[in-house]
């Protein structure tokens, strides 16, 4: 009697017989009520489901364009297929080899099927997601009868802006054509699809910041906020970052702070509220040929005037008169003795004092504002990188650079090809 055998009839596996990693998931299987004698997947959804689920994935879609046509040429007579599957497991497209994919229509391993593990038991598809890593499955590893013919390497594809799964990128084929670097070659594409997003993403980010300077009011305002189409938090402006600073929100951490009823994409959080600080007359969409880039969020001045500095922090109009020091010597050492100057304060009490009131210290404060400033010309200009990095105040432009990848992830150089139209 095989170890699955002995499983499903409810006796334990032997110990080193099978991998722990399927023994969690065969686990998960049973208690999900998953029947182990499940020959395929549920029939797919409908045509029209399909392209919706295409439709509100399109950026992942996009991404992983280049990456499926390549797999529909190499993987050609390979006897392996290509699937990208949604977050929930349901596949949005296959590439590659005619005839396995035409076996693989007999499991249903095709586009607009289920291949979570709720559905299918263990499979790289479902079980990476579980899992939430690289996964290999192999033959008899799988829970269900039906699909214990194949073999399967799959991993997450993450969203670069705050790590959560957005997809799972698999290779799959009859057993036969079994392949330890199988599971290789499905990473290093899903890290070029994740890098393909960051990218979307940066460009995305971009725009929504150009759109939405365009979008400032004449008039002066409490502080501007800008969220990307997820309900992230991308951008505050000097006053709006005090601001929610002083009412306990940090905008400069990671990950992003978020607004669940500001996300624009895929289904709407029916459920989601706006914070409470935060009032729906002060929403504005910032809209682009039909396509949502994000959200404008003008505090007005008395939101700017009311709010509480906390307790021990410095006064909102002294941390204004420091943020001009900032900006007006953003290109010259800062030293602490000159905003302590700046906001009359002495320079023992200065620090606590702004980190009481911004969360933050003023290195990192000035920190944050030199790389802000890097973004512009880098976008905005051609100059030089060593003179961007002069303009924002460092005279090693090394340093410059090791600060700026460390910060946004990505090197100067890369960050300006991304974001240059």
């Amino acid at each position: 009697m095989t170890a699955w055998d002995r499983f499903v009839r409810g006796a334990e596996v032997p110990p080193n017989a099978i991998r722990p990693l399927v023994v969690e998931s065969w686990r998960r299987c049973l208690g999900a009520g998953v029947d182990p004698g499940r020959e395929s997947a549920s029939a797919p959804l409908q045509a029209d489901e399909i392209i919706a689920l295409q439709q509100r994935d399109r950026a992942l879609v996009g991404a992983s364009a280049p990456i499926m046509a390549q797999a529909r040429d190499l993987l050609s007579e390979s006897g392996t297929i290509m699937i990208l599957a949604n977050a929930n497991g349901v596949i949005l497209r296959t590439e590659g080899d005619n005839a396995t994919s035409d076996a693989a229509a007999n499991i249903r391993l095709m586009t607009g099927a289920s291949w979570s593990e709720g559905s299918c038991g263990t499979n790289a598809i479902g079980t990476a997601l579980s899992a939430g890593g690289p996964v290999q499955i192999h033959a008899s590893e799988h829970f269900c009868a039906g699909i214990k013919p194949w073999t399967c390497g799959a991993t997450v594809v993450r969203d670069p802006g705050d790590g959560t799964a957005l997809a799972v990128l698999d290779v799959s084929g009859l057993s036969g054509v079994f392949n330890k670097h199988l599971l290789a070659l499905v990473v290093a594409a899903a890290g070029r699809i994740e890098t393909e997003l960051a990218v979307q993403e940066m460009r995305l980010r971009e725009r929504l910041l150009d759109h939405g300077l365009r979008r400032l009011p004449k008039s002066g305002s409490g502080g501007l906020i800008l969220f990307d189409t997820k309900g992230r938090l991308v951008k505050t402006d000097d006053r709006a970052g005090l601001i929610l600073a002083a009412i306990g929100i940090e905008p400069n951490v990671s990950p992003r702070v978020r607004v669940d009823a500001l996300d624009a994409s895929g289904p709407k959080h029916g459920h989601a509220t706006l914070p409470e600080w935060l009032h729906p007359e002060w929403i504005q969409s910032i809209v682009e040929g039909g396509e949502q880039l994000g959200t404008l969020v003008i505090l007005p001045d008395r939101f700017g005037s009311s709010a509480d500095v906390p307790r021990g922090g410095l006064p909102r109009h002294k941390l204004r008169r420091v943020v001009d020091f900032i900006q007006a010597h953003i290109d010259q050492p800062i030293h602490l003795d000159e905003l302590a100057a700046a906001a009359a304060v002495s320079p023992f009490h200065f620090h606590r004092q702004f980190k009481k009131a911004t969360g933050i210290t003023p290195h990192h404060y000035i920190r944050q504002m030199r790389i802000e400033r890097a973004k512009e010309l880098l976008s905005g200009s051609e100059l030089p990188l060593v003179e961007v990095a002069a303009q924002v105040g460092y005279s090693d432009q090394s340093h410059f650079t090791s600060t700026f990848s460390k910060m946004t992830s990505v090197t100067p150089r890369r960050y300006r090809n991304a974001t240059s139209v």
